[in-house]
């Protein structure tokens, strides 16, 4: 009788857990999918004032200045060192764009005649006929252009309007966490000690931190590990003589971020492709990106991520894709962030409970 009992008090307690689990699991997305757009402005500021309090407050103490013109200067500094290359590059990718859509139907010519010299390299190789499989090629190409035109340049206007109203809704969210950002800076030392008084400390505090540690650590990897990555693909587009190169470089470098893409779904169908031409150069440049990109990952991501997460990859992945479903995107960022969060939680509870009941 006694095991009985134990059983079902063990029982009563893995489907407290389960409840816990999935009650935290829905407050959790609940609150990425509408709290988050509300207060990102405020954590990014909170961000920027861990970043520059100590140089602010040795600032105003050497120059004697308000604390408010020191601060306001040094956010609007760090933002300039941020933004000005992004802003660059995002200029150059727009051009780059331009230029991609304007010139479309030369790019199709030429899509038509790489297509015709890599038929005619597969007809000498395997003796197949050539007329066959360039008019399957050609009838592939009139498809594409066809949905091109019904679906694609609409859905581009449509995307554009779109853009422009997430530009404004970004240039809002940038005053918004300069002006959080300096009010928090002007009165750092006294937030940080009515927080660390606050009833809510002891218990959200270290899930703050957990979750500062965690999430710092995957982002900070995953944006090195990004621009190492766009920087190789770029350069090395650019020795092939590529004239997107930074168009297509740095959407190379997102798509080696989402699982089951990388860079090889790019590169090894050019390296193929240029074979087949008789480009070697710039098909060996491909093989070296898709090797140096691979290691890049495959090096840095363990050693950037592994030790400070203390999480097993295969959890990562899963969180990613999981992220992908529920988020769309954003859930390369949101996916994992979300499972921290969840775990924090649900750990933070469950050990006080098992506190409580010794």
């Amino acid at each position: 009788m006694p095991h009985t009992d134990g059983m079902t008090e063990k029982t009563r307690q893995l489907i407290k857990k389960i409840i816990y689990l999935a009650g935290i699991t829905v407050a959790v997305y609940l609150g990425m999918r509408f709290a988050l757009p509300i207060v990102i402005p405020f954590l990014l500021a909170i961000l920027i004032a861990r970043i520059l309090c100590k140089p602010v407050a040795f600032l105003s103490e050497k120059t004697k200045l308000p604390k408010g013109i020191v601060s306001t200067a040094a956010v609007l500094l760090l933002l300039a060192v941020i933004f000005l290359p992004m802003g660059y590059l995002v200029y150059k990718g727009i051009c780059e764009l331009a230029s991609l859509i304007t010139n479309y139907p030369a790019l199709f010519g030429k899509a038509d005649t790489l297509w015709c010299s890599c038929c005619e390299r597969v007809a000498e190789i395997t003796g197949m006929k050539k007329e066959t499989m360039v008019q399957w090629g050609k009838n592939c190409a009139a498809y594409v252009s066809s949905q091109a035109e019904t679906k694609l340049i609409p859905a581009m206007m449509n995307g554009s309007l779109a853009s422009l109203r997430g530009l404004a809704a970004f240039f809002g969210i940038c005053i918004v966490t300069v002006v959080a950002a300096v009010l928090i800076l002007c009165d750092y030392d006294n937030l940080v000690q009515r927080w660390r008084k606050s009833s809510f400390y002891s218990w959200g505090g270290r899930i703050f931190q957990n979750m500062c540690h965690a999430g710092g650590t995957y982002l900070k990897a995953q944006l090195i590990i990004l621009a190492l990555i766009s920087g190789v693909c770029i350069a090395g587009l650019f020795l092939t003589g590529n004239s997107y190169a930074i168009l297509a470089g740095v959407l190379i470098g997102m798509s080696d971020a989402l699982p089951f893409i990388g860079t090889g779904l790019v590169f090894i169908p050019w390296l193929i492709i240029d074979l087949f031409r008789g480009k070697y150069f710039a098909a060996v440049i491909y093989g070296i990106l898709f090797i140096l990109s691979t290691f890049i990952r495959e090096f840095m991501e363990p050693r950037l991520m592994g030790r400070g997460l203390g999480v097993h990859p295969l959890a990562v992945i899963i969180s990613i894709y999981a992220g992908l479903k529920i988020y769309g995107t954003a859930g390369v960022i949101l996916g994992p962030l979300s499972g921290f969060l969840i775990w924090e939680i649900y750990h933070s509870i469950c050990g006080r409970e098992e506190k409580e009941i010794t």
